[in-house]
C-alpha cells in the first residue's frame, strides 16, 4: 500500500517517524512550515472563461480579486490550494441575478502574494473584501474557504448570508488529520498544534474552534456537503449545521471534495439562497 503513495509523502513520512520522536519541536517547527505552505495549481481548461468574464484587481493587501457583475455584492472564497477560478460555475448564474462577484485568491494562492497561509489570513482577505467594496450581501466558501468565512463573521465581518461548501467543522480536527497523514508521532504533534495556536495569537487572532465560534453566529447560513465526501467527512457539514443557530444542512451525493463546485443543482441552490 506504501508504495501507492506519492514519494515526496513516504519521504516526509519517514523523517517524521525519526525526527519526531528524537527532536519533536523540531519536527513541528519543520511541519508547520509545510503544513502552511500552500502549492499553486494551474486553473483547470473550464475554469478559464471566468478570467474573460471578470476584472482581476489587486487590494491594498495584496490579495489578488476577480470582480464582476453590479448589484450587491458577494464574496467567493476557495479552499486549500484552490483559486479564485474555481467557481467559475457559479459567477455567470450569480451575475444574472443581480449581483456582483468578488472571487478572491487566497494569500500565498493563485494570483495573490505570499508564501504561507491559513485560515485566519483568508479571514483578514475576506474583511479587506468587505472594507474596499462595501458591505456584503454574501459569502460563499468552500473547504477551507468556509471555514475562513466563520472566522470573519465572529471577528466582525457582516454580511446578510453564507453558504458554506465542503467545509471542515474543525480546524484542530484538519491539523490532528494532517499529522496523522505524515506519521508525526504524539508527542511532535502536540507541539505542532501548539505552534500553531502561538502562530494565530500571534497575529492577534484567537485560536479557537469553527464549532465554537460558530454558537455566537447570527447569519442565516445554507451547508452544502456531499456525503461520499473523502477529504472532509460528511459528519462536519452535519456538525457544522447543528451549531450554527441560523444554518440548513443539504445533503448531496456523488460529487465528492471538488466536483462539488461543477454540479448545476449546487449552483442552483446557492443562488436561490443567496437571493432570498
Amino acid at each position: 500500500m506504501t508504495d501507492s503513495l506519492p514519494a515526496s509523502l513516504r519521504i516526509i513520512r519517514r523523517a517524521n517517524r525519526t525526527l519526531g520522536r528524537v527532536a519533536p519541536t523540531l519536527a513541528a517547527r519543520l511541519n508547520q512550515r509545510l503544513f502552511s505552505t500552500p502549492r499553486r495549481h494551474v486553473p483547470r481548461e473550464w475554469e478559464l472563461a471566468f478570467e474573460q468574464l471578470a476584472t482581476r484587481r489587486r487590494l491594498s493587501d495584496g490579495v489578488s480579486v476577480l470582480q464582476a457583475g453590479v448589484g450587491p455584492p458577494i464574496a467567493l472564497m476557495h479552499g486549500w490550494e484552490g483559486r479564485a477560478t474555481q467557481f467559475a460555475m457559479f459567477a455567470p448564474r450569480l451575475i444574472e441575478a443581480g449581483f456582483s462577484i468578488i472571487a478572491v485568491d487566497g494569500p500565498a494562492h493563485g494570483h495573490s502574494s505570499g508564501r504561507r497561509a491559513d485560515p485566519y489570513v483568508f479571514a483578514d482577505a475576506l474583511r479587506t473584501v468587505a472594507e474596499e467594496f462595501g458591505p456584503l450581501h454574501g459569502a460563499v466558501g468552500h473547504s477551507m474557504g468556509g471555514g475562513s468565512i466563520a472566522i470573519a463573521l465572529a471577528a466582525g465581518l457582516e454580511t446578510r448570508r453564507v453558504v458554506t461548501i465542503a467545509s471542515p467543522a474543525s480546524l484542530r480536527d484538519v491539523l490532528q488529520r494532517y499529522a496523522a497523514v505524515v506519521d508525526m508521532p504524539p508527542r511532535a504533534t502536540t507541539r505542532f498544534l501548539e505552534r500553531f495556536h502561538h502562530h494565530v495569537r500571534a497575529r492577534g487572532h484567537r485560536p479557537v474552534d469553527v464549532l465554537e465560534l460558530l454558537q455566537s453566529v447570527h447569519t442565516d447560513a445554507l451547508v452544502i456537503h456531499a456525503r461520499d465526501d473523502r477529504e472532509v467527512p460528511f459528519a462536519d457539514g452535519e456538525r457544522i449545521a447543528a451549531h450554527w443557530p441560523r444554518a440548513a444542512l443539504l445533503p448531496v451525493d456523488g460529487l465528492g471534495h471538488r466536483r462539488i463546485l461543477r454540479d448545476a443543482a449546487v449552483v442552483d441552490a446557492t443562488v436561490a439562497f443567496l437571493r432570498n
